[in-house]
């Protein structure tokens, strides 16, 4: 079965306020979200599962909720969910290495609508009539 997971990872930044003030950290902000996006990116196996793009969401405390779809071929939809956390799992040394300490995963399966595939096949291979 394909499954289409919404993950969510929320981030803590770190971000020191002590040193630095909220309009340095509005200026990081590019920089957090390039500096996650890469890690990502070079990870051999994540990138490939995942669907459209990456959504990064600022909340207060500092902290950044990201948001994407992990599209994979799995048993039920607790395999599905397994897997999206485990790839996540894998990056989690180098975004903490980085800077960025994972709060929670939170990941969400459900069966991918298939109807599609199954009206294509029909115009592919009609069933032949009975005589």
């Amino acid at each position: 079965m394909d499954y289409n997971v919404k993950t969510g990872i929320l981030f803590n930044t770190n971000f020191n306020t002590r040193e630095f003030n909220d309009l340095m950290y509005e200026s990081a902000k590019p920089h957090m979200i390039d500096d996650i996006r890469s890690v990502i990116e070079e990870d051999p196996t994540l990138p490939q599962y995942i669907d459209g793009n990456l959504t990064f969401h600022f909340l207060p405390d500092h902290k950044i909720l990201l948001k994407y779809q992990f599209v994979c071929n799995n048993e039920n939809e607790a395999e599905a969910e397994s897997f999206s956390k485990s790839c996540v799992e894998d990056i989690r040394r180098e975004l903490e290495e980085k800077g960025y300490r994972i709060e929670r995963i939170n990941c969400t399966a459900k069966e991918m609508d298939m109807k599609w595939l199954d009206e294509l096949e029909d115009m592919l291979f009609p069933k032949s009539l009975s005589l």
